[in-house]
Parts: structure tokens; sequence; C-alpha cells
């Protein structure tokens, strides 16, 4: 077999252009079809919410707050920002929908799919069409792209990069940098793990040019975009990478050269993020991303074999096969480099979550691509062709089922392997309840949240409820008349409470995330008094919804948990069963 590869590619046998732009419109159809529908069925994740809520503060204040610590870069919510400006977003973020922050998402979801056609000339005509299919449906990459974090932008950010790059070297222009070097900053500006591309992006370089020496058709050029003839030649190439780099990075750290303390921090920042690497409660085996790969069996079997599989046969095509282009056998190899170091790194580090390894399971799916050309060349003969499409299909298929179930409704649980310490369903009845004592109560209303991790979602939710606080554990002076608690925290605050206990009436559990769960305590005079008010009240009120009440004012946001699921050092109980059937 390995022979009839190496063989294979001495015939140029390819697929015509009308199967080709079947395969692409069938592509792009179904990459809207999994992207688009149903954007705020699923519950928002605490990460969602906190960058929600970010967002909210930023299109008020007009001025983003950059943590060094935590949440990462503005460069999502410079995006959202522009995005909502010209699509004419309410005024009031009360008034967002949480379709509306994750259909940013799902725009740079398929600007990754596109970004394919920048590497057009060196993955072949069904290399592009099925890599491009295979993004379209592999359900890692549809699930994140319905989910407001920085991933998906980072993964568009940085294919942007290195296609400009390639087109460059392939003797597109200098112009080419430009746009190469501006997405290399807003990388920087939307998520500090950058950094780890471009260590990647240097090792597969040099990689390349061990193995093959040039990328470029011109023999004087290579991916490092230098001569070596003249020394002013050599870092002027460069210079139109770093100078739109170090400016898009700066103006949007910086707000417009405002916060130059920002700036400063957005490299002092590394010092936390390596201090993180070790695992900060997410510690996980080293072949964790590996398993998220290829295979997972915990009830269902969840995997992206094929994309894997043809990613280790696109790679064995870059360093045995055999190319009549130079050019594109060293970006081949550079992209194998590429992809090995990205997996080796994030496989190295202790603290793994499963949307981190985007990026890698990208590129791994533009080698698919070529690995499946490389397959299609050795196939001769009708018999053997056949058994390509029907393989191919039935992969396709199977990544198709996958993408179907974990978009579903009720697949916040764990049987889906992209589903990380999500928020239960269960907890829009605690939302919903809450919404409904606070139109009963009107002015009298105010609610305490008691939860270690600060209630997240909740803070999203209840944004338009001006009297709302968090609370990490449980204040010296409980009086609110609404107490949202954590189960486990409800007989200390019994405690505190003492005699006036009595005086809230209980309902619970309500899920928040898988063993964690929450109780209500409603003031059952105010409950009374509201209700007699209502009673005695001249004119019928009308029955609150469950939608919002009035937007007022964002509520001042409580201290926030960090850009990724918390894991408190406290031990859980075992996960108590909610009442409600609706739970996953």
């Amino acid at each position: 077999m390995m022979t009839t590869l190496l063989m294979a590619v001495r015939k140029e046998v390819t697929i015509s252009l009308f199967s080709f732009l079947i395969l692409v419109l069938l592509g792009l159809g179904l990459g809207f079809f999994y992207r688009l529908p149903g954007l705020e069925r699923r519950p928002m994740h605490a990460d969602e919410a906190i960058l929600g809520v970010k967002l909210a503060d930023y299109w008020q204040g007009g001025q983003f707050k950059y943590d060094p610590k935590d949440y990462h870069g503005p460069g999502l919510h410079q995006t959202s920002m522009a995005w909502g400006r010209l699509t004419g977003w309410e005024s009031d973020p009360a008034a967002w929908k949480e379709g509306d922050l994750r259909f940013v998402v799902v725009l740079t979801g398929l600007g990754v799919m596109l970004s394919v056609f920048l590497f057009a000339d060196a993955l072949g005509r069904l290399g592009t069409a099925l890599a491009l299919m295979m993004s379209a449906v592999s359900p890692m990459m549809v699930y994140y792209s319905r989910y407001f974090i920085m991933e998906m932008q980072l993964t568009l950010l940085m294919a942007l990069t290195l296609g400009c790059f390639w087109r460059h070297s392939q003797g597109g222009g200098r112009l080419w940098l430009v746009p190469g070097g501006m997405a290399l900053g807003f990388a920087h500006a939307t998520k500090e793990t950058f950094i780890i591309n471009v260590a990647a992006a240097l090792a597969g370089w040099v990689l390349a040019r061990i193995f093959v020496g040039e990328f470029s058709p011109r023999q004087s050029n290579s991916l490092s975009l230098m001569s070596r003839s003249k020394k002013r030649e050599i870092s002027a190439p460069w210079a139109w990478v770093l100078v739109p780099a170090l400016l898009v990075s700066v103006v949007s750290f910086s707000g417009g050269f405002q916060d130059w303390k920002a700036v400063q921090d957005s490299v002092l920042t590394y010092a936390n993020y390596l201090e993180r690497s070790g695992g900060s409660g997410h510690e996980k085996p080293w072949h964790y991303y590996l398993a998220l790969i290829f295979w997972r069996k915990d009830g269902l079997v969840w995997s992206e074999a094929m994309i894997g599989g043809l990613g280790l046969l696109g790679m064995l095509n870059a360093f045995l096969g055999e190319h009549k282009s130079m050019a594109r056998q060293a970006f081949l190899v550079f992209l194998s480099g590429y992809t090995g170091v990205l997996f080796v790194i994030y496989s190295f580090l202790s603290y793994k979550t499963p949307w981190c390894i985007l990026s890698a399971q990208h590129s791994l799916t533009l080698l698919a691509g070529v690995g499946a050309s490389w397959l299609w060349h050795a196939c001769q003969g009708g018999v053997a062709r056949l058994v390509y499409k029907v393989a191919v299909g039935l992969g396709i298929y199977f990544l198709c089922g996958q993408s179907k179930f974990a978009n579903e409704e009720y697949r916040a649980d764990q049987r889906n392997p992209y589903v990380y310490s999500h928020t239960t369903t269960d907890l829009m009845r605690l939302v919903s309840e809450v919404e409904k004592v606070a139109g009963d109560l009107g002015s009298g209303f105010s609610a305490q949240v008691i939860n270690r991790d600060s209630g997240w979602p909740l803070p999203w939710y209840w944004r338009a409820l001006s009297k709302v606080g968090y609370q990490t554990e449980i204040p010296a002076q409980v009086e609110a008349p609404v107490i949202i608690v954590e189960a486990d925290l409800l007989p200390d605050l019994k405690a505190r409470l003492g005699d006036r206990s009595s005086a809230y009436k209980e309902t619970g559990p309500y899920g928040l995330r898988p063993g964690v769960h929450l109780w209500l305590l409603v003031s059952k005079e105010k409950a009374d008094a509201s209700a007699r008010s209502v009673e005695n009240a001249p004119v019928s009120l009308p029955v609150p919804s469950g939608d919002m009440p009035a937007p007022s004012t964002i509520s001042t946001p409580p201290t926030l948990t960090p850009n990724v699921p918390v894991l408190p050092s406290l031990p859980r109980p075992a996960p108590v069963q909610p009442a409600s059937p609706t739970q996953p």
C-alpha cells in the first residue's frame, strides 16, 4: 500500500471543477445548517456569561478593562462591538439575547471554513473541498462555533496569518504581509495563548527548511520572507509583518492609545499564564487531546478519527510523497511540524480544556484534506474508487451525526466530550422563578446569591435586576427577601438565620452545573404582602411572564471568576437529582 501511495502522485489525477463546486457548496450548506439554528436554546456557560457581562460593561462604558490575570484580551469584545453597532443591537444590553452573542462566533467559525481557500494550491482541488467539508461537520468545530468564547476567533486569525504568509511566498507580493501581520496582532489581542501558535509556527518553519529548503517558486525567497543578498532586504519584509502586528495589538489593548498600562500588562501577563499552566484545577492526562480527536466512549462513541487518520496520512505525504513543487512540499512539512508541535505543547501542559486544541485541530483538518487526496490518487480502478467514496461518505455521515447530537437542546451532559462543566437546563427554572418574584415584589425586591463560584451564569440572566448581590460565602448580614444559596451551604445559612429561617419558603434543588445545586428561599411575609396587594388592587395586573422585568441598568458585576469553569478546591457532595425532569 505504501508503494502504491508513493507512486500515485506521479499522475495528476484530480476531480472535475463541477465535482469540486458541488463538494464546496455541500460543505458550506452543512456548515450553515449545523451552526445557525437554535443558538438561544442552550443555557449560557459560566465563561459565556462572564464575557457577556464584560461586553455589556464595555458597550456602556466605552472602555475595555483588561485584566492580566483572567478573561483574556479585548479582541472578541471589539469584534462583537463592531458587529453589534453594524447590525443595530439594542442600546441596552439587558435586551440582548444569547443568540446575539453566539452569532458573532458563528461568523468566525464560518470564516475558519472559508480560510481553506487561502491554501488551495497547497492542498489541491480535492484536498481543499474535503478539508472544507470536514471543517463544516467536525463536531468539535461545530460545537465551539456556537460558544461565546475566544477560541474560534483565535483559530480564524491564526489561519489568516498563515494563509497570508503562504500567499506571499507564492508570489503574491508584500502587501499580503500586511493583513497577515494585522491578523497576528489581533490574535494577540484576542487570547494570549497565541504565543504557543507562534512558537509552533517557528518550529514548523525550521523543520521545513531542514527537510526541504525553500517555500517559494523563486529560489531566492522562502517563508522567512528574506533575501540573502542585501542587509536592507533582510529586515524589510519582516517590517511589513511586525509593524502592522504591533500597531493592531497596541491599538486594541490601549483602546485607541488611551490605556498604556493595558499594553504593558499584555506582556507581563505571561508570568500569570505560566503559573496557571500547571493545571489550576484543570489537570488532565497527557493523552487527553488525542482521545478527544480519536476515540472517547462514555455511553456513546465520540470520534474524529477520520480527520485524525487522514491528517496523519497527510503528514506522511509531506515527508515521503513525491512532489512536483518544492514550495508545496515545504508548506506541507511546515504544516505538519506546526500541528505536531501544537499537540505536543498542549499535551505537555497540565492545564487542559477541550477548546484549547481547536487551532491544532484545524491545521490537522487541512492535512486531512491532503491525506484524503493522496489516498484518492492511490485508489486506481473503479472498485477502489467506489470503496473510497463509500468510506469517505460514511465518515462524513458519522461526523454529521455527532454534530447533530452535540447540538441538541438537552445534550449538556457528560456524554458529550465537548461539554465542560456546562450550565444545566434546570437552572432556567430558577431564573424564571426569581424573575416572577421580582415582578411580584416590585421595588421591594432584592436578592442575595451565595455560591462559591459567584453564581455564574446568573449575573448574565439577572443583569436587568439592579438589587442582586453575589457572595462566595455566607455573609454576616443575610436580610434579603430572596436568597439563592448553594445546596451544601444551606445548613450553615439556616444556622446563621436562626429563628428567622422559618420565615422563608424553600424550593429546590435547582441544578447549576453537574454536581452543583442551588436552593431558593423567599420571604413568606414579603410574598404574602405582595399577594394581598395584588388581590386588593382595583385594576388587575398582568401575570408576570418568563421574560425579564423592564430593563433598568446593568447590575454591578460581582467579583468575576476566571474565564474557565471553576473547580473549587472544596470537595463537592455527590450530585443530587433535582426535581425537574428537564435537567440533562
